[in-house]
């Protein structure tokens, strides 16, 4: 079985859950796309992105961004309804491909805090619910450890010892044979990939190649003055960027609604040049594409309101060098009234 691992961190750390599962799962092909830091919206860019590149399909993919879902939903970068909508758009994707889907819901380190409780419990139920709605497995940690899983088994407050890890592996594995077609559900998912290569250039930009061990492909690479315009209709929900030692400040701008935002991120102190999908927090509709820009004229740029970025820092680099490098947007059209209801009569008309 051609088997593509989806995941966070513990996708990607040494002697991770997916480290684990390639090593265990002999007999079968085992591809691991993760990326860290980003939730189930980058999951299904990937999907999209490999639609749209012809890339050979797998026979089954396991989905791993509950985890980073909650820390995201934490940190106020995403709301439940995207979260619905990503998941629906990713099984119908899988549905229409003929590709097997299952979710692992990974989770913080167990907490005492209400709060934390609260938003965990959130969003593991919307991925329950996904799970139900499209008749696909969803694993637990609880599943690897009955009785739930402890502090003792967590090397930090989100990611998994190597002996945890080992264990979530194992059963994964045994899961996945078991793994379906999932249900398709509805419309067409909401959802715009837009790449680097449709978008129009403006002043001292230009197309260039980057490649990194987790995501490589084409990038506008931004000084200052220059401005790209991409075509895309809905909310604005993403933007797949590469930061490094250059990264600054950058404008948005949706019809008569302009924002600045920052590409810098404390990562970058563990990962210098980082990739990563950054969220538009405030979610600019537009019916008419997008500008994303590097003004030169600093006080301007930094008197307009900012689109916050969790874990972002100040840049180091002058205002006059710094630049951006970005790939793709991600657009979403989030489903009328009307239609979320016919979606909620008919979940519980299967039960």
């Amino acid at each position: 079985m051609k088997i593509l691992l989806l995941g966070g961190s513990n996708a990607g750390t040494r002697e991770g859950w997916a480290f684990q599962f390639q090593r265990q799962a002999v007999g079968h092909e085992v591809e691991n796309r993760f990326l860290g830091a980003v939730g189930s919206l980058y999951g299904l860019m990937a999907l999209l992105r490999m639609e749209r590149e012809g890339d050979d399909v797998p026979d089954a993919i396991v989905f791993e961004y509950c985890l980073n879902d909650i820390l995201l939903f934490a940190a106020g970068a995403l709301k439940p309804p995207l979260v619905v909508d990503a998941l629906r758009a990713i099984a119908n994707i899988c549905a229409r491909r003929r590709i097997r889907l299952m979710f692992l819901c990974l989770a913080p380190r167990p907490s005492q805090a209400r709060a934390a409780r609260r938003r965990a419990r959130r969003i593991r139920r919307l991925y329950a619910e996904a799970a139900t709605r499209h008749a696909t497995p969803c694993l637990w940690l609880e599943d690897a450890f009955p009785g739930g899983p402890t502090a003792a088994q967590f090397q930090d407050e989100n990611h998994l010892t190597p002996e945890a890890s080992a264990r979530v592996a194992a059963v994964a594995l045994e899961a996945i044979e078991g793994a379906r077609i999932p249900r398709a559900e509805g419309e067409e998912p909401p959802f715009d990939y837009i790449a680097a290569t449709q978008a129009r250039l403006e002043g001292a930009c230009e197309l260039r190649r980057l490649d990194s061990k987790v995501f490589e492909g084409l990038f506008i690479h931004l000084k200052r003055p220059s401005a790209s315009f991409w075509p895309g209709c809905g909310r604005l929900v993403g933007l797949m960027l590469r930061s490094d030692e250059a990264s600054g400040h950058y404008l948005i701008r949706a019809g008569s609604r302009s924002f600045r935002k920052n590409a810098r991120s404390r990562m970058q102190d563990i990962v210098r040049h980082l990739m990563l999908l950054h969220y538009a927090t405030r979610r600019p509709w537009t019916d008419e594409g997008v500008e994303i820009a590097m003004p030169a004229d600093e006080a301007a740029l930094m008197a307009i309101a900012e689109d916050a970025t969790p874990l972002a820092v100040a840049p180091t680099a002058a205002f006059a060098a710094q630049t951006l490098d970005i790939h793709g947007l991600m657009f979403w059209r989030k489903r009328s009234l009307l239609a979320r209801l016919a979606a909620y009569l008919r979940r519980y008309s299967w039960r």
